[in-house]
């Protein structure tokens, strides 16, 4: 099948121009069904394709000449990015433990095809800075294993020693912990009142935070955020935080299932986003064990 990248062209069949048809991937049949596939992209699944091959328009070639079909749209949870953290927090308001961040989808194939001809430095050094990018304030991280790199699996895992200095702070005798601590990459998205061009993302993606936090002894939870689940089908937002046996849990979901989006619809995603915003900066409040009743 030959293909226009969206990378390069927005491609129009009706303009006949052949030399925009510049990428060619496989067509396979497999149980009655058409899989899609790149083999000549390195580190590409069986059945899945760059992300600029992903919703767009192409010559199916055969025997009778051709027929024009489309290229399947993955779903937003086939390309993730799941962030897992298992943290302590200290008397002096740092975090610090293990994260785990895994690269699923197009997500691990667009990092392994960039870093792809670097050395182990600076992948290293990559990886690193993309910790430091979704924490909206300045941490302590560093990697502690080795990826796979030259994989054509799905998932591409790094794992890293983190620390967070005063993320909690303190308030009287009470302790603010705020929710997002993944969330730096939403803070300054759409923040523009007006939009005169379409909205295109590039792929559909989701991204997953898993977050256990140990609180220190003689410290316990006074409230927790409401729990919240923005759903506008082409656009999700979920928070969810828990206290169980001194731990607090924080379950975060983004997923973005939409490639286009017509200006006109702008303020809808604007107010999704802002709402995404709000929620991440929601705050689990902390006091002293017996604090409620010497007060009372």
């Amino acid at each position: 099948m030959k293909v226009s990248e969206r990378s390069k062209y927005f491609f129009n069949p009706n303009l006949m121009d052949p030399y925009k048809l510049n990428s060619n991937v496989v067509v396979v049949k497999l149980n009655g069904k058409d899989v899609f596939c790149d083999p000549g992209t390195p580190f590409t699944p069986f059945g899945m394709l760059t992300w600029s091959e992903t919703g767009v328009k192409g010559l199916r070639l055969d025997k009778d000449g051709g027929s024009w079909i489309e290229t399947p749209i993955p779903q937003s949870s086939a390309s993730q990015i799941a962030r897992t953290a298992k943290l302590t927090l200290s008397e002096t308001g740092d975090l610090e433990g293990k994260l785990t961040i895994t690269f699923t989808g197009i997500e691990a194939l667009e990092r392994r095809l960039q870093e792809r001809n670097e050395d182990e430095a600076d992948r290293k050094k990559f990886l690193e800075d993309e910790a430091r990018q979704y924490t909206p304030a300045a941490i302590e991280v560093e990697l502690t294993n080795k990826p796979d790199w030259n994989s054509s699996a799905s998932a591409l895992n790094a794992e890293y020693k983190l620390k967070i200095p005063g993320w909690v702070a303190g308030a009287g005798r009470r302790a603010l912990l705020p929710v997002g601590i993944f969330s730096a990459t939403e803070k300054n998205v759409f923040e523009h009142t007006e939009r005169v061009h379409p909205i295109y993302f590039e792929y559909t993606s989701e991204k997953l935070d898993d977050v256990s936090i140990s609180l220190p002894l003689g410290w316990q939870v006074s409230s927790l955020p409401s729990a919240q689940d923005k759903d506008s089908k082409v656009v999700r937002y979920v928070l969810k935080a828990e206290n169980d046996k001194n731990t607090v849990h924080l379950n975060r979901q983004l997923s973005i299932d939409l490639l286009m989006l017509d200006s006109k619809y702008y303020p809808a995603l604007r107010n999704f986003f802002q709402l995404v915003r709000t929620g991440d900066e929601e705050q689990v409040v902390l006091q002293p064990i017996g604090a409620r009743a010497s007060n009372q």
